[in-house]
Formats: structure tokens, sequence, C-alpha cells
């Protein structure tokens, strides 16, 4: 009898655990920000394409798990976000760079006129 009772509420407490809800809100959110990343540039820095590439890919796999492994699910939605924002970061970091550039090439330019 105790060891019924021992296994019974086992497998309640795993089923619980595993009893967390798909991150919808989550996954739009990421999904927002791998727009914001394809808008910000991100898609013609190599450097911020993979990173979004590596987002897309996290949020296929956790739509894929959602209701099936929400925890893995939440896990890879969140590393969907960070990629994307990671990749929206390269893309304007690149683009600062490249104007930083322009503008010294102007002052060169001004100089030697």
């Amino acid at each position: 009898m105790r060891i019924v009772t021992i296994t019974l509420l086992s497998i309640s407490a795993i089923a619980c655990g595993s009893a967390l809800p798909a991150p919808s809100e989550e996954w739009a959110a990421a999904q927002a920000d791998v727009g914001r990343a394809q808008a910000g540039g991100a898609p013609s820095v190599p450097n911020a394409r993979l990173h979004l590439e590596l987002a897309q890919e996290d949020l296929q796999k956790s739509k894929d798990l959602m209701d099936k492994d929400n925890k893995r699910a939440t896990s890879l939605v969140s590393l969907a976000r960070t990629e994307a924002q990671l990749a929206l970061s390269l893309a304007k970091t690149a683009q600062a760079q490249d104007d930083a550039q322009k503008a010294q090439q102007d002052i060169q330019k001004a100089k030697g006129n």
C-alpha cells in the first residue's frame, strides 16, 4: 500500500510540474523581435544574419514543441528573442560603423579642399 501511495504521489508531482502553459504571448513577442531585426537590416550583415537565422530556427522549434513540451518551448522562445535582439544590435552597430566611416571620409575630403 505504501509503495502504491508513493508512486501515485510521484506521478501527480510530475504531472503538475509539466502543466506549464504554452508560451503564446512570449512567442508573439519573439516574432516581433525577429521582424524588427529583419527591418533593421540584419539580413544584410553577415553576423547579424546568422543570429537572425538562429532566432527563426528556435521559433520554429518552439512552435513545434508547444503543447508537447512547454518548458522546452519557453526556453527556445527566450533564446529566439535574445538571438533576434542580438541580430538587431549587430545590424545597428554595422550601420553606425558605416556612417562613421563615411563621415570620416567626408572630413578628409573637406580637409583636402
